[in-house]
């Protein structure tokens, strides 16, 4: 029997449509792990260095990854420019293959000269079928858990009667009715522009920190994906409210990556009307999970008590978002 040579090509332009089409069909992939995500920032800002691990000339895995300089130390990251990424494969991908992925991964790395490989897997709640294979084979190998923070997410159980009232609190459905009842209404689709002072103020007073995202990046993104990143907003007339901007990565979750409201209507609870109403848009929609992000803070050293307890009100629970870290053992 011919022992098929597994090989690791670094990624270029021309396999673009060959490394999206494998994404797209892939068991753990999301949109931000597409060549046009990664794409949006400045040519500048990271050293791609993204591999592709081929099998008699198929693709049986992608990393999307950038050069990181830390301390001396000269980092795979998987990826900077991302929420997550990491080895992204097939369903199909069995066990004894991902533990030859990862091997060759790391020997790829000891011979390019790398002193750490960083990896920041895409989290369950986005993956179409069981892949844990993979992160056997990661931990097999000595690759070991740098951080782990905590996301919440609601599971949108289909054919449920009164779902909203049986998920949420008697608090949060309470506010939800609350909002109904105060004459806010809904657009699916706002104006990202009304909401970009909301949010850039709520970020500044709670947390004295600014948006991820420039507004000119936000808008390019939207136009890059202009059916999968979304503006619920809560109105009162003409006049936003509150609202959850959300990227629709793939089609089992709902990212809610911004949200905030305008404090002189907090006594609304518009918040409450916008999530009612995604919870039940995405179930609508055929979404499995709405995932309302972490409250944990400083790579997981700190948790949001009062944040994790408003998303929970909601029904959400927990899942973890693990980063990996190995050490390359460099061979002189």
């Amino acid at each position: 029997m011919v022992e098929i040579m597994l090989v690791v090509k670094s990624y270029s332009k021309e396999l673009e449509n060959e490394w999206e089409g494998f994404v797209g069909s892939s068991v753990n992939g999301t949109f931000m792990q597409e060549r046009k995500f990664l794409g949006y920032h400045p040519s500048d800002k990271f050293s791609d260095h993204s591999l592709i691990f081929m099998e008699d000339k198929r693709i049986i895995a992608v990393l999307p990854a950038a050069v990181v300089q830390q301390e001396n130390k000269r980092i795979l990251y998987s990826h900077p420019g991302a929420s997550h990424g990491g080895l992204i494969i097939k369903s199909s991908l069995s066990t004894k293959k991902c533990l030859e992925l990862v091997s060759a991964l790391v020997e790829y790395c000891a011979m390019t000269g790398f002193d750490y490989i960083r990896l920041k897997p895409v989290p369950r709640v986005y993956h179409s079928g069981l892949s844990d294979q993979l992160d056997f084979a990661l931990r097999f190998s000595g690759f070991e858990i740098e951080y782990t923070e905590l996301a919440t997410a609601l599971e949108l159980k289909k054919g449920e009667v009164h779902f909203l009232k049986q998920v949420m609190s008697s608090t949060a459905f309470r506010n939800y009715q609350k909002a109904l009842e105060s004459g806010l209404s809904v657009i699916e689709d706002a104006d990202i522009n009304d909401y970009w002072t909301i949010l850039e103020n709520k970020l500044e007073l709670s947390h004295n920190a600014k948006p991820t995202h420039t507004f000119e990046e936000i808008r390019h993104l939207k136009e890059l994906y202009p059916d999968k990143i979304k503006l619920f907003a809560a109105y009162k007339g003409e006049t936003l409210t509150a609202g959850a901007l959300v990227f629709l990565l793939n089609e089992r979750a709902i990212n809610c990556f911004y949200i905030a409201h305008d404090n002189q209507y907090q006594q609304m609870r518009p918040l409450n009307l916008v999530f009612g109403y995604l919870m039940e848009w995405g179930r609508k929609n055929g979404f499995f999970y709405l995932d309302w992000g972490i409250s944990t803070e400083g790579k997981g050293s700190r948790v949001n008590a009062g944040l994790f307890q408003f998303k929970e009100g909601f029904g959400g629970h927990g899942v973890l978002r693990e980063s990996y870290l190995y050490a390359v053992n460099i061979k002189k």
